[in-house]
């Protein structure tokens, strides 16, 4: 059970377009602005997605509550398909490595996107649960999302203690 928590709560951090989610997905030379927290971008610089803001409120996740994700992304091409590569660790120890069908990640989300999603500018939320029982700690996940040609979108990568 904590590891389904665990996958739907990696899934909710990449789907909400198709990702960020907890802190701020943000590259120490962005010009994001910041919501406090430890996140990462990996992207390359001709990957088609590009976050221009992300929000996490409260800012500080923490287990039984709920947090919300804002953002807004522009998106260079349509996509009418792809997958999403996502792994998580507790510590040093891998928990789970998944790869998940872009578009199927969406609806569960239910986040108001559906494939095929055309080229543009998008302001998305998502409200995200973080159950009880998970082990307190460190947490790493690192991710990708590709579209239906398998190019990059968009690489990321967050730690958040628990």
């Amino acid at each position: 059970m904590k590891t389904f928590s665990l996958c739907i709560l990696a899934t909710s951090f990449v789907c909400l377009w198709a990702a960020p989610a907890w802190y701020d997905l943000l590259p120490a030379t962005s010009n994001l602005e910041k919501s406090g927290a430890i996140w990462n971008d990996c992207s390359k610089r001709g990957d088609a997605l590009k976050l221009v803001k992300v929000e996490i409120k409260p800012a500080q996740p923490k287990q039984g509550q709920n947090f919300t994700i804002l953002a807004t992304i522009q998106l260079k091409e349509d996509i009418t398909g792809g997958k999403i590569e996502f792994s998580m660790d507790y510590g040093r120890v891998p928990i789970f490595s998944k790869t998940l069908d872009l578009c199927a990640g969406m609806e569960l989300l239910n986040i108001g996107l559906t494939c095929p999603i055309s080229a543009g500018t998008y302001e998305k939320s998502a409200r995200i649960h973080i159950p009880f029982g998970l082990p307190e700690g460190d947490y790493q996940g690192h991710g990708k999302i590709f579209d239906q040609n398998k190019n990059e979108l968009l690489c990321f990568g967050f730690n958040v203690r628990l």
